[in-house]
């Protein structure tokens, strides 16, 4: 068979015996390098849903997906923001059908969603030298769920990847409460609030 751009098939091999399966890998420990977990969006599809769609879609959306966080495109198609299936299923929904005098199924991701201009993000030249105990930290003391990782390139950032604080609570046998202790009292004031 003719070798294409310089490449060439691998030998394969007939097997005698079943082969053995790997043993399941160790769970995370908080002295691994935080890149061990991280979802690099370069190598990771994001769901991504308009700012127009139902609430009822996006979770159906996210369950076909397998994911619990989708990225939402403004009016440009720009990314104008991130959702969650928490906070889907949450009380955000009630508080803005209440407040806007709408039926819940009127309600868009527009009206629920966290703005771009409302996240907090880690660079990942920060992230190259933690660990994961640094990630569970940060999420912990933040209070978040998601912990977006942005890159600066080209004269600008780039949304790179995330931390799931489930992920990593499932790879770590460990939970991730949010430090309420480190709040302000506004900070605090503003989260029971919501």
């Amino acid at each position: 068979m003719p070798q294409r751009h310089g490449h060439k098939p691998l030998p394969l091999q007939a097997l005698r015996l079943a082969p053995r399966l790997p043993k399941v890998q160790r769970a995370a420990q908080a002295h691994d390098p935080a890149l061990s977990l991280l979802t690099d969006l370069h190598h990771s599809p994001c769901v991504v849903a308009s700012h127009r769609d139902g609430l009822d879609a996006t979770l159906h959306l996210m369950m076909r997906a397998g994911v619990r966080m989708v990225f939402v495109s403004g009016a440009d198609g720009e990314l104008a923001g991130m959702v969650t299936a928490d906070d889907l299923q949450g009380e955000r929904p009630v508080q803005r059908a209440s407040h806007h005098h709408v039926p819940h199924r009127e309600l868009t991701l527009a009206d629920i969603m966290t703005p771009v201009t409302q996240w907090d993000t880690v660079d990942l030249a920060d992230v190259r030298t933690a660990h994961l105990g640094d990630i569970a930290a940060t999420l912990q003391e933040h209070g978040l769920r998601y912990l977006l990782v942005t890159q600066r390139k080209d004269g600008g950032t780039v949304l790179r990847g995330l931390f799931s604080a489930r992920r990593l609570e499932m790879a770590m046998n460990t939970t991730i409460e949010p430090d309420l202790h480190s709040r302000s009292f506004a900070e605090l004031e503003q989260v029971l609030a919501h």
